[in-house]
């Protein structure tokens, strides 16, 4: 009777050993719940900063290809052109198709600016504006290291700024050039046609 007795219990080593493999099989179970949400975490994070991106490249290649040759006055009442580019800011004129609460006449004034990191959308809903002329403000991405911009003109020559010295304020430039330094993605560069009708493939 004792022998069926020993014989139906579990020795202390089996239990330690019964109890080390549970916790092996949970730590590994653990690790590869914790690799799947990690991977998850990861893929939704890529997804919204594409969907970012995406968006971003719509509103410029929006802007940029509706370029109006209309100067404006600023709060100042001082003339500005159709297209100004300065270090760190792009901002011109541009036809609104559909009437709007930020449309002024079927055209609207943007600007393009890096500001901490983010690549801001600014619209004014006046084209001359006055002191209180307030724009609106729209974060389009995070997380930009530089931004950097280039004009093509009528005799086929680049510049990072414009207008030219002497140049009318109603000049449009041919050919837009947008790159975009990400943090987490690189370098995005975008060649936008501008007026003319020149095309991409016209560019040198």
């Amino acid at each position: 009777m004792s022998a069926i007795s020993k014989q139906a219990g579990f020795t202390l080593i089996e239990l330690l050993i019964a109890i080390a493999v549970s916790a092996v099989i949970a730590i590994l179970a653990y690790q590869s719940i914790d690799a799947a949400v990690r991977i998850s975490e990861s893929h939704s994070q890529q997804q919204q900063q594409l969907s970012q991106l995406q968006r971003a490249v719509w509103w410029l290649e929006q802007d940029v290809m509706q370029m109006a040759p209309r100067p404006v006055l600023d709060e100042l009442g001082s003339s500005l052109p159709a297209m100004q580019l300065s270090p760190g800011q792009l901002e011109f004129t541009r036809i609104a198709l559909y009437p709007t609460p930020y449309s002024s006449g079927g055209l609207v004034r943007v600007r393009y600016l890096l500001e901490d990191n983010q690549l801001l959308r600014l619209s004014w809903s006046v084209l001359d504006r006055a002191p209180d002329s307030l724009p609106r403000r729209q974060v389009l991405l995070k997380d930009v290291e530089a931004m950097d911009v280039r004009l093509l003109d009528a005799n086929q020559f680049w510049f990072d700024f414009w207008p030219q010295p002497g140049q009318p304020l109603e000049d449009l430039p041919g050919l837009v050039e947008i790159e975009l330094d990400l943090k987490k993605v690189g370098k995005v560069r975008r060649l936008l046609p501008g007026v003319d009708g020149m095309r991409v493939n016209d560019a040198p």
